[in-house]
């Protein structure tokens, strides 16, 4: 068996290292507003308002932004999991949305932000429910607006106001 030299090897090794190399930090302003802890009133129509709390934070390298909602509530009526980032080679936003209610209703949603408006609006599945969040930068606050198609028509699933705790 032939020996390998040292700048080959050394070849080999800058390559394997910048294969996983970590993307650098998501530097998102817009994203950033998320972060901390929020207290949130969830107004779902006919079946009435809930409170919850979501806590924000950056985690994955700073590729995502973490929501978990119910995180302080002393037993959550509703809990999940929602990461946020950004994919470069589609150039728009991602949304990773877990919840109690399991896999089955499960998508990826894919969004963009309206920097005028101060808006990040995500559709899921083939886009028969959106997800808008709009921050209001005089208050500080987020609103959420989740509508869906039920019937050929758009109905408002739930409207969310967040303000920080």
């Amino acid at each position: 068996m032939k020996k390998s030299s040292p700048s080959v090897l050394f070849l080999l090794f800058l390559v394997l290292a910048n294969s996983n190399a970590q993307p650098p930090p998501l530097q998102d302003p817009s994203l950033d507003n998320f972060v901390g802890d929020w207290k949130v009133e969830r107004n779902m129509g006919k079946r009435g308002v809930r409170q919850s709390s979501v806590r924000c934070q950056w985690v994955l390298n700073h590729q995502f932004i973490e929501f978990h909602y119910g995180a302080t509530d002393a037993k959550p009526e509703y809990e999940a999991f929602v990461f946020i980032g950004f994919d470069k080679t589609a150039k728009n936003y991602v949304c990773h949305w877990v919840d109690v209610f399991g896999g089955t209703d499960s998508e990826l949603g894919r969004g963009t932000i309206d920097d005028a408006l101060h808006s990040l609006e995500f559709k899921f599945g083939k886009g028969e429910l959106t997800n808008k969040f709009t921050f209001d930068p005089q208050t500080k606050t987020w609103t959420s607006l989740i509508r869906q198609v039920e019937n050929g028509q758009w109905v408002t699933f739930a409207e969310e106001k967040w303000t920080k705790q």
